[in-house]
């Protein structure tokens, strides 16, 4: 129950992340809503390992650290370049292939068995997702390289959720799994702030709106869903894990109105 319970939230602030970043976007460039989020979210983690005094051995972060590079490190780079060319309520859509892909991905990889009502709660996902879709391209809201990128991300996110599945079995301590992933993640957003921004004219135009939404988006609708989904991979399936994704489009509905 707990895991289920944690997957839901998790989507929830998927969800608000995806309307934030959007929000921020207006007053922000994609390198440094991206980057900054990580810091937050970086700053937020590592303070609770300390806190709480859990063990890190270096030797244990190599698949963490790879799963940090592909998500959130490239499928952030993918979601806000998205975000900057479609609507929001396209990229959460997009987000809900997941339960296609990774159960699929999972019986591959892992050898775990495909639940047939995960292949059917999959596919109402996937119609669902190009029904929205298709209806925000035709009210001029969609945009389809926006929509290529938002799928890249997805792809993404599915090899990071096999990869963490294996980590949360062998593993554990889901907090520090999360901090290796986002520390990762910042240097990737960080090399790509440094080569295609101007970090004095960040500075410039940072303010207290921007500061206080990328410190939300940072060190709650980052930081928290992926503590919540390596939580969960430890005792559910990855393709259960991932027909939680199907949440975040119906979520992001009645945040964007």
């Amino acid at each position: 129950m707990m895991p289920a319970l944690a997957m839901v939230l998790a989507s929830l602030l998927f969800a608000s992340s995806n309307i934030g970043t959007k929000i921020v976007l207006a007053d922000l460039a994609v390198a440094e809503v991206v980057s900054g989020r990580f810091l937050f979210a970086v700053a937020v983690l590592w303070a609770i390992v300390l806190i709480t005094r859990q063990p890190v051995a270096w030797k244990e972060a190599r698949r963490p650290l790879l799963m940090g590079l592909l998500d959130p490190g490239l499928v952030s780079l993918f979601m806000v370049w998205g975000l900057q060319l479609t609507s929001a309520v396209n990229v959460s859509v997009f987000w809900a292939l997941m339960p296609l892909f990774t159960p699929i991905a999972a019986r591959l990889v892992l050898g775990e068995k495909i639940n047939n009502l995960v292949i059917l709660g999959a596919s109402i996902a996937v119609i669902g997702a190009i029904m929205l879709a298709m209806a925000n391209k035709n009210a001029g809201e969609g945009n389809l390289f926006g929509d290529f990128l938002a799928i890249c991300g997805v792809l993404c996110a599915v090899g990071t959720a096999l990869l963490g599945r294996r980590v949360a079995q062998t593993q554990g301590r889901p907090t520090v799994t999360t901090a290796w992933q986002m520390t990762m993640a910042l240097g990737v957003g960080g090399a790509v702030l440094m080569v295609l921004e101007q970090p004095g004219e960040t500075v410039a135009r940072l303010q207290e709106g921007p500061i206080l939404l990328l410190a939300y988006l940072g060190m709650v609708a980052l930081a928290g869903p992926f503590f919540l989904m390596n939580y969960a991979l430890r005792h559910l399936p990855v393709g259960r894990v991932a027909l939680f994704a199907s949440l975040v489009g119906p979520l992001a509905l009645p945040m964007a109105a």
